[in-house]
């Protein structure tokens, strides 16, 4: 466990009971905060101090740094610039700006690179002193020790609800029934290194341990010795990435933020939550309940990205396969020295004498372990099941690592590797069965780590994220143009879109293959109908959705359901397909597209016999902001989920929806419970998708206590947007909505759109060509050639956002 992971545990989860004797205990301990109306607080900690403290602390030890590894008049260029710049907050004279230009026009090259550098670190400073002052504030106000502006924990929310009249059975069924999902994306928002930021949660676990009043003389030395070589190493680190990331470096990332802050995060909040329920007189939430889930777009989403091939994405499931089995072998190994008791269940002893005696040779070659890897006793049930599930995941690890490597290896044996969550799953039941039983009472053990491993592998399964599939319409197009053209049927491409829906009506009602094995294509198309091949062929277990992007016609959908059908080996490895409309034309003609989609049987009972009647609809916040302007986008959003929820309603059919939201206003970003809070009503229903992209990734789960809080934030607010059922807007609000919306898109697209001169000044004003020269993502900044409609919206805003004039958001 880390400096800041020993730091931040509000509750220890060893330490924290569970079960009956759990809501006593957090009685007492809550006594002095509880009331009908929510804990009154007060202020009696000094919390802008320590904030001060932390950025001078920082901001002089990295100044002496940088003094001692630049030539003098290199650091009395910066110390002359911080001076004016200082001069300029207070007077706010133009003087001041007039001589921090002249210094720098005489400085040269060399010293405008360091110069850069030195604002560039202490403006990082001063965010991850914040990030510090914020959880020391969310702690001092979980002690009652202090007040808080934002109150989304449980305790307060509970409240608020009680107070409005739901009683607490009520907050406990809604609790244990709903699920929020995390996509992380890669989208490249994230200009700082790996190599940075690293170093950057170190220094923030530092300062939060600086401030402990148990530390001893030697310890503190050694912390403030820590903090200065982080910071050399930060001065000496190059902040800038010379060569693109790969899409299976993006995924790592992903996978690196996942294993430092969420995979703990998960079991720890669900522990806080049910002590937040004890409060009111609740049990926990049941084991089989599954308040979180995580995905990724990182080496699935191929849109615009000619580097996601087929390849990647497979070798990108294998690394997710091969990182969750390291996970998952370290909690065995210490559950397998934990859980020594002699006795169990009679399903225990069967279960363990069903089991084989040992796996295959190839898996369990050289295999040795920490604890227990020549002999586990016979009297020891839960050992010898612990030893079987170490040895099948080990060999579930060896055989990712081997296929990682380029090795050419047969298949696995049946039984061999974990395959599917339920075969690591079900003996982790049968031990918390066998420890909950009458006989035995000992439930106290499984409710510890064995209960957190149970809450992980629901969480994360077998891959520790799923990975979402996501492709251009227009890629699918060009494809079954080029097989109805080979067959002899004309052109897909030239079809209108009745002819193209009652031809792919016509092949999913026939059982014969469509797709010939030596099909002309060119490369693109060919990696299309790869891409096909492997995504089927890995199925569900490891993948999410397959989405699609720009979908503007019920035939865009059922295109990607039939090329899908072609190649699956059962209908069991065919992705639920994601319709995502992302411009304004889109949202308005969703429900036309949904509604003709529900007619046709075939995809009716595909929806129902695969996905128990439950469509998902992705919503784009980013280009639908870039199509109409940022106020016609969320009228336009808020309408067509209400419209497609009308629709889903009609026809006996969940609408689910799956926010793709970015980090700034102009992505859809914003405090993101208020944002929960004003969707429609019944468009949540205890079910809540949406993106984490770039940046926001850190801000929300860099730090342990920061993955705490976004947590909490998201399952207040799905719990608050539920029960509480937002006001449906008033009819005249409607239709002055509407007008503003049609009177705002049409100035906005008079100017980004039809001005002829915008695209030139949008290129001399922002620097949005040079930011396509920067190694942030691995994907181009555009889809194709052409003016502001082929841009991305992230370089859109990104351009923006650097001349500070931040056009997309009020224009």
């Amino acid at each position: 466990m880390s400096t800041l992971d020993s730091s931040d545990a509000l509750l220890d989860t060893e330490d924290v009971p569970m079960g009956r004797n759990f809501a006593e205990l957090a009685r007492v301990k809550m006594t002095a905060m509880e009331g009908s109306s929510g804990p009154v607080r007060s202020e009696t900690v000094d919390f802008l101090s320590p904030l001060k403290m932390d950025i001078e602390k920082l901001s002089s030890t990295f100044a002496d740094v940088v003094k001692n590894h630049v030539q003098p008049e290199m650091f009395d260029l910066h110390q002359k610039v911080a001076r004016m710049a200082m001069e300029y907050d207070i007077e706010k004279q133009d003087k001041q700006i007039d001589g921090i230009c002249e210094l720098v026009s005489k400085a040269t090259d060399a010293q405008l690179v360091q110069l850069a550098s030195i604002y560039s670190n202490l403006s990082n400073f001063v965010n991850f002193c914040e990030c510090v002052h914020r959880i020391r504030r969310r702690r001092a106000h979980q002690s009652g020790l202090g007040s808080m502006v934002n109150q989304h924990s449980c305790h307060e929310i509970f409240s608020e609800l009680r107070d409005k009249g739901f009683s607490p059975e009520d907050i406990h069924n809604q609790l244990k029934s709903q699920t929020v999902e995390f996509v992380l994306t890669a989208h490249p928002t994230q200009a700082l290194r790996r190599s940075v930021s690293s170093k950057l949660h170190e220094i923030a676990a530092i300062l939060l341990n600086l401030h402990s009043e148990e530390l001893t003389p030697f310890e503190e030395d050694c912390l403030k010795a820590r903090l200065r070589r982080l910071l050399l190493a930060l001065w000496r680190t190059d902040e800038v990435r010379r060569s693109p990331p790969t899409p299976e470096d993006e995924a790592r990332n992903a996978l690196n933020i996942v294993e430092e802050t969420i995979w703990a995060a998960v079991p720890r909040y669900i522990r806080m939550m049910d002590y937040s329920l004890a409060l009111i007189g609740q049990p926990p939430i049941p084991i089989d309940s599954v308040p979180f889930l995580f995905s990724s777009w990182a080496g699935g989403d191929r849109d615009g990205n000619p580097y996601v091939t087929s390849s990647v994405t497979q070798r990108v499931v294998t690394l997710n396969r091969y990182r969750a089995a390291c996970n998952y072998l370290v909690t065995i190994e210490k559950l397998l020295f934990d859980m020594s008791t002699q006795y169990g269940s009679d399903e225990l002893i069967k279960f363990n004498e069903s089991l084989p005696k040992s796996l295959n040779n190839m898996t369990t070659r050289n295999l040795k372990f920490k604890e227990f890897w020549n002999h586990v006793p016979p009297t020891e049930p839960y050992r010898v099941l612990l030893s079987y599930l170490r040895d099948r995941m080990t060999a579930t690890r060896e055989y990712c690592d081997a296929k990682l490597a380029g090795e050419n290896l047969p298949p696995p044996e049946e039984g061999c590797l974990f395959e599917r969550s339920e075969q690591f799953l079900e003996p982790l039941m049968i031990m918390y069965r066998s420890l909950h039983s009458d006989e035995l009472g000992d439930g106290s053990i499984a409710d510890g780590d064995l209960l957190d491993l149970i809450r992980q592998v629901k969480t994360f399964g077998l891959s520790m994220v799923k990975l979402d599939i996501r492709q251009e319409a227009d890629q699918h197009s060009s494809l079954m143009n080029a097989v109805t053209e080979y067959i002899g049927r004309g052109s897909y491409l030239e079809w209108n879109e009745e002819k193209r829906v009652e031809f792919l009506v016509e092949i999913l009602g026939s059982k014969r293959p469509l797709i010939p094995r030596d099909l002309p294509c060119d490369a693109k198309q060919q990696e299309v109908l790869d891409t096909f091949k492997a995504v089927t062929s890995i199925g569900r277990e490891f993948l999410g959705a397959y989405i699609i992007s720009m979908c503007m016609n019920t035939s865009d959908v059922l295109c990607v359901l039939v090329l899908q059908r072609e190649y699956a080996p059962s209908a069991d490895h065919i992705l639920r397909v994601v319709p995502l409309l992302e411009t304004i034309g889109a949202l308005e003609s969703a429900a036309s597209v949904l509604s003709g989609l529900f007619k046709i049987a075939e995809y009716r009972n595909f929806v129902r016999d695969q996905f128990s009647d439950v469509q998902e609809v992705m919503v784009g916040y980013s280009d639908s902001g870039k199509d109409g302007g940022r106020l016609t986008s969320a009228w336009e959003l808020y309408k067509a989920q209400e419209r497609l929820a009308a629709v889903g309603d009609e026809y006996g059919v969940a609408v689910r929806f799956f926010h793709g939201r970015g980090g700034t206003v102009g992505r859809g970003g914003g405090p993101q419970h208020l944002a929960i809070l004003s969707q429609p009503q019944h468009t949540i229903d205890g079910y809540l998708r949406v993106t984490i992209q770039g940046e926001v990734i850190q801000q929300d789960f860099g730090l342990p206590a920061l993955a705490d809080r976004t947590l909490e934030t998201y399952t207040t607010a799905v719990l608050k947007a539920d029960l509480g059922k937002s006001v449906a807007p008033q009819e005249h609000w409607r239709s002055l909505l509407d007008r503003m919306s049609e009177v705002s898109c049409k100035k906005y697209r008079s100017i980004v759109h039809q001005e002829p001169r915008f695209v030139e000044y949008f290129r001399y004003a922002t620097p949005e060509q040079e930011l396509g020269l920067m190694n942030i993502g691995s994907r181009p900044q555009k889809r194709r050639a052409g003016g502001v409609e082929t841009l991305r919206a992230i370089p859109w805003i990104f351009a923006w956002t650097q001349n500070r004039l931040l056009l997309p958001v009020w224009l």
